[in-house]
């Protein structure tokens, strides 16, 4: 009788199978933008040899434009959903990495690379951002899924970094603290929890989903897994940028340190928790673990 897989063993499987799918699809989409580059020399080439193209060659030159328009929304039609496809590649890959043991070094490097990784929002079917879009936060009530990255308010009185695994019907969801090598679960309420960011803003198209300079926020101070209290010093130029975030600090007489770079995926605005106060950022000299 044949084993059962593992968790592993089918995160594995999964990805080899999408990486498979996705580059069986690139030949196909390489075809639509050559369909597009086609149509648009036919309209250059009919507006060219046409001396009236908006009197007598109306019809003509209306469906030679139709034609682009429709070449143009395959295409992007079919990018989007492969773009999907990579997502969800990227995600089952960092699953998998979570599943197995894991180095801290190693576990740097993929919350700093999953930061990278963070879709930036695009919107084609509204011309406005929609929630989980940079700064732009669900309803505190809103219902989280599985496998969403979140701030959790532990017990200790740290925000820190964790994944959803289980969702229950009454407002509690199951978490694992990223950071914990025995990857046990812990029982959160939903006002204990908030959920990061899904897609970058584009400071080109929505700087308005951005937190703007000298906003309060809980951001996650480089090379740790906890989320600390910090003012926004400059936000993203570019979406490719980081935000520059300065977070609270005694050591230093302006009682902020300098300014360090933190992700779009992992900066939410401030909340503070009743009967807690805010923990601070490790001091300057310090290891920077987690406390």
């Amino acid at each position: 009788m044949p084993k059962k897989k593992n968790e592993m063993q089918v995160i594995e499987e999964l990805k080899k199978k999408t990486a498979e799918e996705i580059h069986k699809k690139l030949p196909t989409l390489k075809a639509k933008q050559d369909a597009i580059n086609e149509n648009l020399q036919r309209l250059q080439e009919f507006r060219d040899a046409e001396a009236n193209p908006y009197g007598k060659g109306k019809q003509k030159n209306m469906a030679a434009v139709t034609a682009v328009y429709r070449a143009c929304d395959s295409q992007q039609v079919f990018g989007r959903n492969l773009l999907e496809e990579i997502h969800r590649a990227h995600e089952a890959d960092y699953r998998a990495q979570m599943t197995g043991e894991i180095s801290r070094r190693d576990l740097m490097e993929l919350i700093k690379i999953r930061g990278h990784l963070l879709p930036l929002w695009i919107g084609y079917d509204s011309p406005f951002p929609c929630e989980n879009v940079g700064a732009i936060a669900p309803a505190e009530n809103s219902k989280l899924n599985e496998h969403d990255s979140v701030a959790a308010f532990n017990k200790d009185g740290n925000w820190i970094l964790a994944d959803i695994v289980t969702c229950h019907s009454n407002s509690r969801y199951e978490c694992r603290d990223v950071d914990d090598d025995k990857k046990k679960l812990t029982v959160f309420a939903r006002s204990h929890l908030i959920p990061l960011p899904k897609w970058k803003a584009n400071p080109a198209s929505d700087r308005h989903a951005l937190f703007e300079k000298n906003a309060i926020v809980l951001a996650l101070y480089p090379q740790t897994t906890c989320f600390y209290k910090g003012i926004v010093h400059s936000a993203p130029a570019d979406f490719r940028e980081p935000y520059q975030v300065m977070f609270e600090d005694s050591s230093y007489n302006s009682g902020f340190c300098p300014p360090m770079p933190v992700s779009q995926k992992y900066i939410v605005a401030f909340r503070e928790v009743a009967g807690h106060t805010a923990s601070t950022a490790p001091k300057k000299g310090n290891n920077h673990k987690k406390k």
